[in-house]
């Protein structure tokens, strides 16, 4: 206990002295945190031109149906109109101004009523199957809103059956995964940036002789190291509280143990790689870039769920995986199994299994590189 004390102080000063080690767990997650909030933070309206060149009435009734369509993530209708002539709409088209074109054509109303089969063109930018994706399945659902308005033979009604209670914004998922990666990069940052601090001090070679036991010593690094990810979480979990509203300190008590287990994992695998590495610099990259990959794999920008083949088998060795999911659970009360693949147990052994291997591996390599060489 005196060493882990002495080796705690001893940590606990060179990180207060030095704090650059919190860089990486703060940089990084803000960039990628404010990036996610402009890119899907919040939903907005396609821009669309409307030609409507009907001489009749159901020209004006599909109008009303296509742009009266609202997005249940935020309230907003799918379609944001703008009306102008054929000329106009195709040079605000040409210029990107707006998303696409419906042109309704001047017979569109007479053919309906005789009973005729009839048209509309529909000119936009396909460049993005996403993009052309929505465009079409928001237009679909204005035209079906029309055929029951106008067409009593066409009642279609449409009985939804909801996975969740409540419909969750993807910024909001992706932000949880943002928070979890703050953590887990600030706590492995300041494991190497310590370990290189003693490097370039030469004071890694007092372990190697000291009659005492270094293991206290790695138990000390993981303390400060986990404290170092708390800071960064906890600036991280600001930024998400101010784009989101999302409280996270309210639901730390359910998040605190996968943290914990993902934590020690990353940090122990941050140990080895410091002490394997000549270069800090490129022990860092690698560190970084490796996590950064297994977060987007896990599952960082949608569930798991909703993955399939390759990409799937994948997540499912990754333990960032099941502790995203657990977390998840916790901020949005729902199911904390691994979207029903794996159950709820089997996420926590795997999380355990991933922790000791590394432990294990952990303690290897501290004792090979830094155990007492004189008796």
């Amino acid at each position: 206990m005196r060493v882990f004390a002495a080796e705690l102080k001893k940590l606990l000063i060179l990180f207060k002295a030095d704090p650059k080690s919190l860089v990486a767990g703060i940089i990084a997650p803000t960039i990628i945190l404010i990036v996610f909030a402009f890119t899907f933070g919040d939903f907005t309206s396609l821009k669309l031109a409307y030609v409507n060149e009907d001489t009749g009435v159901y020209g004006e009734e599909l109008e009303t149906a296509v742009f009266t369509q609202i997005s249940p993530l935020g309230d907003r209708p799918y379609f944001e109109e703008t009306e102008t002539d054929y000329e106009t709409a195709m040079e605000l088209y040409q210029q990107g101004k707006i998303n696409g074109v419906i042109i309704v054509p001047e017979t569109f109303s007479a053919d309906l009523e005789d009973g005729k089969n009839t048209n509309i063109d529909y000119i936009f930018n396909n460049y993005n199957t996403d993009m052309a994706k929505n465009l079409r399945l928001y237009l679909k659902e204005g035209i079906l809103d029309f055929y029951r308005s106008t067409d009593s033979n066409l009642q279609i009604e449409v009985e939804e059956v909801l996975n969740v209670e409540t419909q969750l914004h993807w910024f909001n998922i992706i932000a949880i995964a943002v928070f979890l990666l703050a953590f887990l990069l600030g706590s492995m940052f300041n494991m190497l940036y310590l370990f290189y601090k003693e490097k370039v001090d030469d004071t890694l070679y007092e372990y190697k002789l000291s009659p005492n036991s270094i293991w206290s010593s790695l138990f000390a690094r993981v303390v400060v190291a986990l404290l170092a990810g708390t800071i960064t979480a906890s600036i991280n979990a600001v930024l998400v509280y101010f784009i989101t509203g999302i409280n996270l300190a309210a639901f730390l008590p359910g998040m605190i143990l996968p943290l914990l287990i993902l934590g020690m994992t990353y940090v122990f695998f941050a140990e080895i790689i410091a002490l394997l590495a000549n270069s800090f610099s490129g022990a860092a990259v690698f560190t970084m870039a490796t996590t950064v990959v297994l977060w987007f794999l896990s599952g960082a920008t949608a569930s798991i769920k909703y993955s399939t083949g390759i990409l799937r088998s994948i997540a499912l060795v990754i333990p960032n995986t099941y502790g995203l999911s657990q977390i998840r659970g916790v901020v949005f009360s729902m199911d904390p199994s691994v979207g029903g693949i794996l159950g709820t147990k089997e996420g926590w052994l795997i999380m355990l299994a991933y922790m000791l291997v590394s432990m294990a591996l952990a303690f290897y390599v501290y004792r090979k590189k830094l155990a007492r060489m004189v008796g």
